[in-house]
């Protein structure tokens, strides 16, 4: 796995020293050869894309959305490697933050921030630019293999105000921020191969029952702080757009687990309407509801499951 430390840093410095046509271009290179190259996955994408869709899985367009997205996922990868030789310039004129008031408007309550979001679009960039306007972010994290590249990547995104902590110390870090005013963040799409010894809910997701983790709504009821579903969305010019949502204030009504449902399911509602919007956009390489003939087998993970 080591391997996988020094590709990282070889695809750092040719990003860096390559033109960014030319770079662009190899991205969009490698996501094709990738969806190429990994039938697995690639048939993980297609059973999803299918379902989000209402196509068959061989339809035409949900192939293409497929090798989009793997393409629109290579791209990806290209911008964190660009990610920490960016000044905050250099964000500001990549991107656009569509409705900021409502990180305001959350952060004035004086109890924080919980954002929420899926692996979709570029959430990388703008939390950088976040952090800079707002407040730092404070997140929990996959750990991943080999922790060469995990302390790499944790150094990168602490420059820039985001804060990275492995599952059995984060809850703890990430209470003691948002009592400090600042901000945390989930990505909530893990499927359901891949939650380890996370707490889920049900929830309704596209019509079909899935998990998703409870942890926002949660620490919600538990600190007060207030939830945003945002998204970005990369534009063809790779300009992006950052999107938030109106606040969700979670009041107690005395019954924890509805209110811990019915706050998930307002938030996989409107994680819907994007990901209608810009499927492309998705990178759901897990199988994302019980159904899928891929949840059924094991899919390989460059992260490890907590305390192991």
């Amino acid at each position: 796995m080591i391997a996988l430390y020094w590709i990282w840093r070889i695809g750092m410095f040719l990003a860096n020293a390559t033109p960014r046509r030319l770079s662009l271009a190899a991205a969009n290179w490698m996501g094709t050869g990738a969806y190429y190259l990994m039938p697995l996955r690639r048939r993980v994408a297609r059973e999803n894309f299918a379902h989000v869709l209402r196509k068959p899985l061989n339809d035409l367009e949900v192939g293409r959305v497929t090798h989009r997205a793997f393409r629109n996922f290579a791209r990806l990868l290209r911008d964190v490697m660009l990610y920490p030789n960016m000044s905050v310039r250099d964000l500001e004129e990549r991107i656009t933050i569509l409705h900021g008031e409502y990180f305001e408007q959350a952060l004035a309550h004086g109890k924080g921030a919980i954002v929420v979001s899926a692996h979709f679009g570029n959430m990388d960039l703008p939390s950088a630019l976040l952090a800079h306007r707002y407040a730092p972010f404070t997140l929990v994290s996959e750990t991943l293999r080999p922790p060469q590249l995990m302390d790499l990547l944790t150094r990168i995104r602490q420059d820039k105000g985001i804060f990275l902590y492995p599952y059995d110390s984060a809850p703890r870090k990430i209470i003691q921020a948002l009592r400090r005013n600042e901000m945390t963040a989930f990505l909530l799409d893990f499927g359901v191969t891949h939650h380890f010894d996370i707490a889920t809910v049900p929830v309704t997701f596209f019509a079909t029952a899935t998990n998703f983790p409870s942890g926002p709504a949660q620490l919600a009821l538990l600190t007060g702080a207030p939830i945003i579903v945002g998204h970005t969305h990369v534009q063809p010019d790779s300009h992006i757009e950052l999107v938030a949502t109106p606040p969700i204030i979670v009041q107690p009504s005395g019954d924890r687990r509805h209110d811990i449902q019915t706050t998930m399911q307002e938030i996989a509602r409107r994680m819907e309407n994007f990901i209608r919007a810009h499927p492309e956009q998705w990178y759901i390489f897990r199988p994302m509801w019980s159904e899928n003939a891929s949840a059924k087998r094991k899919i390989p993970s460059l992260s490890k499951a907590p305390n192991t």
